[in-house]
């Protein structure tokens, strides 16, 4: 039946980190899907600790949610662990709100944000049950669109998905979405006709060739009208566990290997008032610890300075941090050093991207030698003690002496230190994209990258204070044939997905030898795909335009190669062609000042009183799945979000002062936990509750708060027990009466636990006070330190962890 609930749970405390697949986000928005609604789920083809840190994917689900005739879900790819229960239990894949059937959906769209992520295209597509080729797909399944950056050359997905958006998507997604409503009832072809006809959206069972594909942009970037509001918070700790705040898209500096600066031109400005107070409501209303500020080139936000100090002003009555974008080096002063220096900045992070000045200009980075070894002057002169360094391998152009230059670069920055900073050294082979100036380049082979990265590793092995890292080769090889690709690479794609490729992005499972057998059965030769083409080839992406010429891509490609460079377009229009009378550069009028006087932090004061408070809480339903270290992060955010006075602890990253009960296993549910928190004001309990009970509500709710007084603080840990209910699912066969009345009848209960690398004896009569079974559930009442609860079900009742993955397990209560 259609939208049926999709039954997993059980299987969860089997797989590494349940916790990313039971969603309970805070500010999660749980629409119902229904047969009048028109249905997204939208898909991130990673894990999900990457793909909650993407904010694009985010801005959608907000869009399309703020409709009231759309639901719009959210699902990501299954660790491998997983997903072999997944199939072993016949389970597809969910969404993470409805935990319905994706393949329920009307529409799936997915984001590529990398051409790594490729390969998990299929694989979802295969766990949801869904055709992997379009032409395949009937009446019933699913519109599967497909969108971002790593799409704007659509040929080698075009297999797969049924239509392809180009550009922005915070309007086109509400006109794709109307487009969907009023054909809800229609065939799968006039949806695919129709969609075919909106701006920026290719159909590849419709469109040829010939049929130019313009992109989308978003004219309305400057305003907060469509963005994401509140923000996600996850339960786990994400890879970008921060409150983000965009603040411009697009960048003018026109790096000629720099896909995104291409793709997101032109550059667009958000109101710095309005970033400010944005961040400062996220902050209060839901305990940010951490804001970033983020965009392709920061420090030419043209009031970054202004901005950065005034929101460290705001914060810091917050204790909250920023984020600094990834600042250029020419724009650092005493003034902004200082800021750095208390926000406890200790290193430094400069992107030459290559070693010769003659190769910068090349590439068009306009940064000098002299603005790099700046850099490690300011580093000097602020204690900082590392620098990481940012280079590229097997640039256009790039001969031996560009690659020792490196080596000349590195080792004038040591002699300018010292010896007196650890220097980090990541080295990238260059992967041409499309639309950039450099997409008629190929690739260098395995052998000549290898040669190139040895001659720097070898020359700076000698520097025990200089770690050299070069990214996968084989991975940087497999972004340029999926980058670059024809349609042919769908069918590459295809194969190497049935000979187990999945999460090419992780080091775990990418598996190089994969792709090439699956390039041999399509009948490519790797070298074909990475070699570079003529300035009058046909280009497999040239049916789309991202506005910018190819005419201006050419001159950009003849300037490179006699080694002119173009300045910013914030400076004079390079004439690239992406400005027009809807989407042009739009900077913000408002003029911010640095605000620089009392640049500190805010440091607890010890000698305040404190008042503590002991909260009795619930935590039910999916939330057993949480981590305990994934539920303090939470809490700790959550008392954050508070309108209380917090009390905190005392250092450069302080913490709410809070004592926490004795942890719950992973599985397990609890009706009657606590925690202890301090405060310094004196509150009623009555107003304590019912300002947690704001953000903690639904199977996370408070019950009861007491006050304490300083003679009775909890000292359980040592001297409580805990009462706990186990439900066997109908299944289990163990007769837990008969057991109880044998346990009952000895004088001793003993077994061997390994604890810290040495066996020792549990008795557990000394442990378990009270057991009862009564023809349903199991009533133990035991200590809280000597044995836990699973150890009593292994070896009283023979009763293994995996077993018990079907159980409900009830922590009821304390007994102080």
């Amino acid at each position: 039946m259609k939208y049926t609930k999709v039954n997993y749970e059980y299987l969860l405390p089997k797989v590494d980190k349940p916790s990313r697949y039971i969603g309970y986000e805070l500010n999660a928005i749980n629409k119902k899907v229904t047969d009048k609604t028109i249905n997204f789920c939208l898909a991130f083809p990673d894990v999900y600790e990457v793909g909650l840190s993407h904010l694009g994917i985010k801005i959608l689900y907000t869009i399309l949610n703020n409709e009231d005739n759309t639901v719009c879900d959210r699902t990501y790819a299954p660790w491998p662990d997983f997903t072999k229960l997944m199939k072993e239990n016949e389970i597809p894949l969910f969404s993470l709100e409805n935990k319905i059937p994706v393949k329920d959906f009307d529409v799936i769209g997915f984001t590529l944000q990398s051409e790594l992520n490729f390969s998990n295209v299929p694989y979802m597509l295969d766990l949801a049950g869904i055709e992997l080729e379009a032409k395949d797909r009937g009446e019933d399944d699913p519109i599967i669109l497909g969108g971002g950056p790593a799409i704007s050359n659509p040929a080698p997905l075009s297999l797969f998905f049924d239509a392809i958006f180009i550009g922005e998507a915070e309007d086109a997604i509400v006109e794709i979405k109307d487009c969907l409503f009023k054909l809800k009832d229609a065939s799968r072809q006039e949806k695919l006709e129709a969609l075919g006809k909106i701006e920026g959206v290719y159909v590849p069972l419709i469109h040829d060739d010939s049929d130019e594909i313009k992109i989308r942009k978003y004219s309305g970037f400057s305003s907060y009208e469509k963005s994401h509001v509140n923000q996600l918070i996850p339960w786990q700790q994400t890879t970008h566990d921060r409150y983000i705040a965009e603040i411009m898209r697009g960048c003018s500096r026109g790096c000629r290997f720099c896909h995104a600066g291409f793709f997101y031109r032109p550059v667009r400005e958000r109101n710095p008032d309005e970033i400010i107070e944005r961040i400062i409501d996220e902050v209060e209303k839901y305990g940010w610890e951490d804001a970033a500020l983020t965009s392709l080139s920061s420090s030419d936000y043209s009031q970054i300075r202004g901005l950065l100090f005034n929101i460290f002003k705001r914060l810091n009555e917050h204790r909250a941090d920023i984020s600094l974008p990834s600042l250029r080096v020419d724009t650092l002063d005493d003034n902004l050093t200082a800021l750095l220096n208390v926000l406890g900045q200790k290193g430094l992070t400069i992107a030459p991207e290559a070693g010769t000045q003659r190769l910068r200009d090349v590439i068009n980075k306009n940064l000098s030698e002299e603005e790099i070894l700046e850099g490690v002057r300011v580093a000097l002169a602020n204690d900082w003690r590392s620098i990481k360094l940012y280079f590229m391998i097997g640039l256009p152009f790039e001969t031996r002496e560009d690659v020792e230059g490196i080596v000349e670069l590195v080792e004038k920055m040591i002699s300018i230190s010292g010896k007196k900073i650890q220097l980090n050294i990541t080295l990238s082979p260059f992967v041409p994209k499309p639309f950039t100036p450099f997409q008629w380049s190929g690739m260098l082979d395995k052998e000549e990258l290898f040669q190139r990265v040895s001659i720097v590793k070898n020359a700076l092995y000698k520097y025990k204070y200089i770690k050299v890292r070069y990214h996968e080769l084989q991975s940087s090889m497999l972004e340029t044939i999926l980058a670059k690709g024809d349609k042919r690479i769908g069918y590459v794609m295809k194969e190497a997905f049935k000979l187990g490729a999945k999460f090419d992005g992780w080091r775990e499972y990418f598996n190089f030898d994969i792709w090439e057998q699956a390039l041999e059965t399509v009948g490519l030769q790797l070298e074909d795909t990475m070699k570079g083409y003529a300035l009058d080839d046909k280009l497999p992406w040239d049916n789309i335009s991202i506005k910018v010429t190819k005419d201006f891509l050419k001159s950009e490609w003849l300037k490179a190669k006699e080694e002119q460079t173009t300045p910013s377009c914030i400076d004079r229009c390079t004439g690239c062609g992406v400005c027009d009378n809807e989407t042009k550069l739009d900077f913000s009028t408002v003029e911010m000042t640095e605000v620089i006087e009392n640049l500190k932090r805010e440091e607890p004061d010890n000698n305040i009183e404190l008042f503590w408070y002991r909260v009795f809480f619930k935590k039910q339903g999916g939330l057993q799945y949480v981590a305990h270290l994934d539920f303090l992060r939470m809490i700790h955010r959550i008392l954050r979000g508070t309108s209380l006075n917090l009390a905190y602890s005392q250092g450069y990253s302080p913490h709410p002062k809070v004592r926490f009960g004795p942890p719950l296993s992973v599985g397990v549910q609890g009706i009657n936990e606590f925690m202890e928190v301090a405060f310094y004001q004196k509150y009623s309990p009555e107003t304590v509750l019912e300002s947690l009970g704001r953000l903690m509500k639904g199977d996370l709710a408070v019950n009861r708060v007491i006050a304490l007084d300083k003679r009775n603080k909890s000292t359980i840990e040592e001297s409580g027990q805990e009462l706990i209910q186990i439900t066997p699912n109908e299944d289990c066969k163990v007769d837990f009466e008969k057991i109880i009345e044998s346990y009952d009848n000895t004088e001793s209960f003993i077994f061997e636990k390994l604890r810290k690398k040495k066996i020792r004896e549990v008795d557990l009569k000394k442990i378990i006070s009270r057991m009862e079974w009564n023809g349903k559930s199991l009533l133990i009442q035991k200590k809280l330190q000597g044995a836990s609860l699973f150890d009593i079900l292994e070896y009283l009742f023979k009763i293994s962890r995996n077993e018990t993955s079907s159980f409900i397990i009830i922590r009821l209560d304390f007994i102080f």
